[in-house]
């Protein structure tokens, strides 16, 4: 045999095998017993390292799994969705890790990015196979197609009058729009008011203000998109019922890019949302620059493995250990890692503010707030500043959150804290006026503080001896009072979830009820009279946005389908259920189950609070929070169609079926079959121009 071909033979040989012995895994999904509803699973790892001083790290939602007989292997979890495999002797050439736990009912919650840490060596992605159970058909609503013309855009008009003829206009942007027609001032129309006449080849517009103005070209332009550019003669008359249409995007737990933060701007314009509430900072992620403070993002805005100490325990030494994506690489160009510059969140607020959106910006405290606390940690121990260390050596607090972390709440006792809320506020005025738009409001978040937090401090016993305090509430209260007079001293209010107004002394409120901008209420499932809360808070004085995760959280799922990515925790939201929301009659908001069955709506409101201060409900807000977001794809899919229903309601928050009890009646049908032939027909050909992703049905 030739030696050169025998020698090629043999290297190809050669690489065959070392390829074929790769570490690799598989998860395997069995079958749910129906007695005890639990689920067997296997991880297999084929061709493992040598010995057992090697580690597979992976990220998951915490299943608490029941190791079983016949495994070499055992599964622990860390903190957040970090867990990692160890093996418990040398496993030879496969690892067999057999466990039950509960169903998996998304396969988007399977774990993902098992990760070979070896001693001594780089981390290594392995490559994963996954066997699932065979889905099942999932039921989803239908509708029936309506015949549209091409004045029929989301939001709907609230007045149209045709008249003779047709106007040969071309399709032009709304830019275009602008610049070619100037609106008249139009006094004593409430805000976003406008008025648009074609006829004769000619436009003229009517605005009660620049929004309005705005919100005429934005019609206009879908419009002409629809009639190919000749559009029949007509006169509308429009504006929205309430002055707060918004979208949540979470950024810190999987962060979206400025370039597509500036292409989801483009589409919430088309729909005439006015809000951009962007949650920053979070106990996964920092996502924004802060001059003087580099670390910060250094460390909290990347992720990578943990560093194993001596004594055992794991250490984030430099970046934030993996979250919901599992990523390990820092330099990695996935969602997992990332933040804005100044000049970036500097041109997202501009490009906002041109498209008539006001962006708020969110740093959640005094929980979700680890991805802070550790990387001033970290800019303490290298800069050796110890004024800015939000930490207490001391503090033996023992707590747990939701998200699975003990070491997520921000210590309120600590002067440091308020030197660095104080700075973070500055920043973010100093920023929106460099880009010319002035900041109005800062969102503080202030949600889901665990129990227990503050209890084992030093700091905060000594404080609570000093006032005659004895619960944590009154600790939440200071805190509170001391970032109110913050914000109020720089002229700007803040916001802030469910729990800012709620469980304060007197005169805290008081003070809250002058300087809250407004609240998010989330919580707002029937069970327990929990939606009565917007209510109570709206009679009580505040103002409210309602943001009812039974119609407005986008990352709920559309449906059961175990191939739907997304959260099911307060149930299933779909573009009907968004549509449904009712911010007047929000008793009768849930019409469908989640399994699309028409719910009883005859004593939804029964016993309930009574709204007694509509002028405080503001507007309604999607909430898109990230822990299953992958991508913008994912992003994007997540949002349209499905929050599309809500920003039509509003823009018109008072359908001819508000107060219907009947789920089926035939006229809530009728308004949903031609929305939705409306989403289908003309706007989801808009979203496939743009490049952007969608759920198609």
């Amino acid at each position: 045999m030739n030696y050169k071909l025998f020698s090629a033979i043999a290297g190809l040989f050669a690489m065959a095998c070392v390829c074929s012995c790769k570490p690799s895994v598989t998860f395997t999904e069995g079958a749910t017993d129906p007695e005890t509803g639990k689920c067997t699973y296997t991880i297999t790892v084929d061709n493992p390292p040598k010995g057992n001083d090697w580690t597979i790290w992976f990220s998951c939602f915490r299943t608490r799994p029941q190791i079983l007989e016949g495994s070499n292997a055992t599964i622990e979890h860390l903190f957040g969705t970090l867990h990692k495999i160890t093996p418990t002797g040398d496993c030879g050439d496969k690892v067999v890790i057999n466990f039950l736990t509960s169903p998996l009912r998304r396969q988007s919650w399977a774990p993902e990015t098992f990760t070979l840490d070896v001693p001594g060596k780089d981390p290594v992605k392995l490559e994963a196979k996954y066997i699932f159970q065979e889905p099942k058909e999932v039921k989803e609503f239908t509708y029936e197609t309506v015949e549209l013309n091409e004045f029929d855009i989301v939001p709907r008009p609230k007045s149209i009058a045709r008249l003779e003829g047709k106007s040969a206009l071309g399709i032009l942007s709304t830019d275009e729009i602008l610049e070619k027609w100037q609106a008249s001032a139009v006094p004593g129309k409430p805000a976003g008011w406008y008025s648009l006449t074609i006829q004769d080849g000619n436009v003229e517009i009517g605005a009660a203000d620049g929004d309005g103005a705005f919100y005429a070209a934005v019609t206009l332009n879908k419009i002409l998109r629809n009639a190919g550019g000749e559009v029949s003669n007509v006169t509308i008359e429009d504006w929205p019922d309430l002055p707060h249409r918004g979208l949540m995007l979470d950024v810190a737990r999987n962060f979206t890019k400025k370039d597509d933060m500036l292409k989801l701007i483009d589409v919430l314009a088309g729909f005439k949302v006015n809000v951009l509430h962007i949650h920053i900072a979070e106990d996964e992620g920092w996502r924004i620059e802060i001059p003087g403070l580099p670390q910060l993002t250094e460390f909290s805005a990347y992720h990578c493995l943990p560093v194993k100490q001596e004594d055992g325990s794991y250490k984030e030494v430099k970046h934030l250990a993996p979250t919901h994506s599992g990523d390990f690489i820092p330099t990695a160009e996935g969602s997992s890692n990332g933040y804005y510059t100044k000049e970036d969140y500097i041109e997202i607020v501009k490009y906002a503010h041109k498209n008539h959106i006001r962006v708020i910006p969110e740093v959640d405290t005094p929980g979700h707030f680890r991805a802070a606390l550790r990387g001033m940690d970290y800019y303490c121990d290298q800069t050796g500043d110890e004024s800015l260390r939000l930490t207490e050596p001391g503090d033996t607090s023992r707590y747990y959150s939701v998200q699975y972390f003990d070491d997520n709440a921000l210590n309120v006792a600590l002067p440091a804290s308020y030197k660095f809320m104080e700075l973070i506020i500055d920043t973010f005025i100093a920023y929106h006026n460099e880009a010319g738009v002035p900041l109005t409001e800062f969102h503080v978040g202030g949600d889901e503080v665990p129990h227990g937090a503050w209890m084992g401090s030093p700091a905060c016993q000594a404080l609570m001896q000093e006032n005659g305090w004895t619960t944590a509430a009154e600790l939440k209260a200071y805190y509170m009072r001391n970032i109110m007079n913050i914000a109020e001293a720089k002229g700007i209010k803040i916001a802030g979830w469910q729990e800012i107004p709620q469980r304060l002394d007197p005169a805290t409120e008081e003070q809250m009820k002058k300087d809250l901008a407004f609240t998010n209420i989330w919580s707002t499932r029937p069970e327990g009279h929990s939606d009565e809360l917007p209510y109570k808070m709206a009679n009580k004085g505040f103002n409210v946005i309602l943001c009812n995760m039974t119609n407005t959280y986008a990352d709920f799922a559309y449906n059961r389908s175990v191939l739907e990515r997304g959260h099911d925790w307060g149930g299933l939201v779909d573009e009907r259920r968004s549509f449904c929301m009712l911010p007047f009659n929000s008793y009768n908001s849930i019409r469908f189950d989640d399994d699309g069955n028409p719910a009883d709506l005859t004593n939804a409101a029964t016993g309930k609070t009574v709204l007694e201060a509509p002028e405080r409900i503001l507007g309604v807000q999607a909430q898109l929070w990230t822990e299953t977001i992958r991508n913008f794809d994912h992003v994007t899919y997540y949002i349209f169609p499905k929050m599309v229903g809500l920003w039509e309601r509003g823009w018109n928050a008072h359908p001819a079926w508000e107060f219907s009890n009947d789920a089926q009646d035939p006229v809530f049908t009728q308004d949903f079959n031609h929305f939705y032939s409306i989403v289908a027909g003309h706007e989801m050909p808009w979203l496939d121009q743009l490049g952007i992703c969608y759920r198609k049905r």
